[in-house]
């Protein structure tokens, strides 16, 4: 990974998530430490340094963290979000680690649609049992009735 592409990802990933002053203060510190180490290659720097997705994740929650303390109002506060890392995508080295946020609404549609899927279960099975107690008890009636006659 280049200085490019970690720069990028760790922009990306921060999009959103703080402030932009911060946003531009952690991203100036990356670009500087990276440029700062002469007896090293950017991409020893970075190896050395780390998933840039982690690093935004670091300062999300210690912005997070530091906003709680302060007691801020922040509509940033507001924000909730879910992670998903896929560590066995093998795909390439560009989507290894990737990091999938998920936001609260999402979570709400997911929950509608399981609680859906969970009443069209239930309902198929009232059906079901419906239709065993209309044709299938009166035929196993039926063919107790035959059985306990034929025997005579």
């Amino acid at each position: 990974m280049d200085k490019k592409e970690f720069m990028d990802i760790l922009r990306q990933s921060l999009e959103g998530e703080i402030d932009n002053s911060t946003l531009e203060q952690s991203v100036k510190f990356y670009n500087e430490y990276i440029s700062s180490q002469p007896d090293k290659s950017e991409e020893e720097v970075i190896i050395e340094i780390g998933d840039p997705r982690l690093i935004a994740k670091t300062i999300i929650e210690t912005e997070s963290s530091s906003r709680g303390v302060a007691g801020s109002n922040n509509d940033n506060d507001n924000k909730r979000s879910y992670e998903y890392t896929s560590a066995n995508d093998n795909r390439g080295s560009s989507n290894r680690n990737k990091v999938y946020h998920v936001k609260w609404y999402h979570m709400v549609l997911i929950a509608i649609i399981v609680i859906f899927l969970f009443a069209l279960l239930i309902r198929i099975g009232w059906i079901l049992l419906r239709l065993f107690f209309m044709f299938f008890v009166p035929i196993i009636f039926i063919l107790l009735l035959w059985a306990m006659f034929r025997k005579r």
